[in-house]
């Protein structure tokens, strides 16, 4: 049984009790899940498919597949530019009589205290992993001139740039290698 759209990625097990299965589609802030980062924006809401799968007793087994879209610098030419990025979870989670707070243990095993599943933090944690390191905006991205700064994918820039020109490196640990020369 498919459910309305929700705007959360915490679900109550009251409404699972005398089902097998159920699905869920949710439109999720990103704000919500606390995704806001330095090198990539969150611009649209987390388009979710979640479903849920009771597996013997209280035990609940949870598929969600989610997508968004990131604005993102090119790492070449530092223009921005929009991607989209999408995840899939599969999570296992048990009832734990025990703690009032759903939990993680050391192994993976996940908790649930009966009432509420929440999978915010899965779905944030796996969002972060999918943030591009190296994002560019195209394969063939020409960056920016290293002297003068000329964007080269929409500018022709005056320099003779040459084998022997000076390239500014980007590794700050490049000059530990020139101390060794040096000493």
């Amino acid at each position: 049984m498919k459910e309305g759209i929700k705007d959360t990625l915490a679900f109550d097990m009251k409404d699972f009790r005398h089902e097998d299965f159920k699905e869920y589609e949710a439109l999720v802030p990103s704000a919500s899940l606390d995704l806001t980062y330095e090198e990539a924006e969150f611009i649209s809401p987390l388009s979710c498919t979640v479903a849920l799968f009771r597996q013997g007793g209280d035990n609940i087994y949870v598929t969600a597949d989610v997508t968004t879209t990131l604005l993102v610098e090119c790492r070449r030419c530092i223009n921005p530019f929009e991607i989209d990025i999408t995840t899939a979870l599969a999570l296992l989670f048990s009832i734990d009589n025990e703690s009032s707070e759903q939990d993680e243990d050391e192994e993976g095993e996940r908790y649930y205290d009966g009432e509420t599943l929440d999978i915010s933090e899965d779905v944030r944690r796996a969002l972060v992993l999918e943030i591009p390191s190296w994002s560019l905006c195209s394969e063939t991205c020409k960056g920016l001139c290293p002297q003068c700064g000329a964007e080269l994918n929409t500018a022709e820039c005056p320099c003779e740039i040459t084998s022997e020109t000076p390239v500014p490196d980007s590794n700050p640990f490049s000059v530990l290698s020139k101390m060794l020369k040096n000493s």
